[in-house]
């Protein structure tokens, strides 16, 4: 009777211990998502603004709504250049509207992807984001997105539709479980195969998004920026169908930590 006791508790002492090893591996797997660091490039100056240096002094500024809701759940390295984005050793980049790269930052940027990083790259043929400085001044947000030949490389192109009238007009597209709110939204397209284009490329359905896997990497790409913005979602409640543009977002940073597909074969956006 001893003897089948003993084994009872033996028992129950390996079913309490792995269900302890079990939770231990799940939140240990959970934690990438949440801690990773995320580098943050953009011609828009989403920590400082555009304000000047006197406020800037005086702590009277504040991060974009948007700088501000990434830095709730995870470090963010803003940073200026590719080479930047190289010595963060972060795997995780997004990129927002930057500056044009010169020829051999975007080979550097290239590189980064084929070794492994993954990129979220939002590129708008016709920014509207507001702006006070005068046309021409370099601190503006770059107007329409100069990495062509970066898309090209791997295959796809950026274009704005057709029809003038709607490439201006707010629009609402379905990404999935999402209603993401679009202004002048671009679409890509994809390029004839060549030689050196093998970013193994797939569009999604709508054309507003693209994902490319070049080399060991890989690569989501948004055809606009404004929706970034945070009239476009900041008046919401967490969870609404308004503030779909940021959850999103917030979706796919995830979903690159965790290097998961999004387009699907027949551009069906994958869950």
């Amino acid at each position: 009777m001893i003897a089948r006791y003993r084994r009872l508790w033996a028992l129950l002492l390996v079913l309490l211990l792995g269900a302890a090893a079990l939770w231990f591996w799940q939140n240990r797997k959970a934690e990438p998502t949440e801690s990773a660091p995320l580098v943050l490039i953009s011609s828009i100056d989403l920590r400082w603004g555009e304000a000047e240096f006197g406020a800037l002094a005086k702590g009277e500024i504040e991060p974009d709504p948007l700088y501000k809701r990434l830095e709730e759940t995870r470090q963010v390295i803003a940073a200026d250049n590719v080479a930047k984005l190289q010595a963060s050793k972060a795997r995780v980049a997004l990129l927002i509207q930057p500056r044009a790269f010169a020829p051999d930052e975007l080979v550097r940027l290239d590189h980064w992807v084929r070794a492994g990083g993954r990129l979220l790259f939002f590129a708008d043929p016709a920014l509207q984001w507001p702006s006070d400085l005068p046309i021409g001044d370099p601190a503006r947000p770059l107007f329409p997105s100069m990495h062509s030949p970066l898309f090209n490389h791997w295959g796809i192109e950026l274009a704005l539709p057709v029809d003038a009238e709607a490439s201006t007009a707010e629009a609402q597209i379905d990404i999935g479980q999402f209603g993401i709110r679009t202004l002048s939204a671009g679409q890509w397209q994809s390029l004839a195969a060549g030689k050196g284009r093998d970013g193994h490329c797939r569009i999604a359905t709508e054309a507003l998004v693209a994902e490319c896997r070049p080399g060991k990497g890989q690569v989501i790409l948004i055809a606009d920026a404004d929706l970034l913005h945070s009239s476009m979602w900041q008046s919401a409640l967490p969870g609404s169908d308004s503030s779909s543009n940021i959850d999103w977002v917030e979706q796919l940073v995830a979903r690159l930590v965790q290097g998961r597909r999004l387009v699907g074969q027949h551009g069906e956006i994958l869950e």
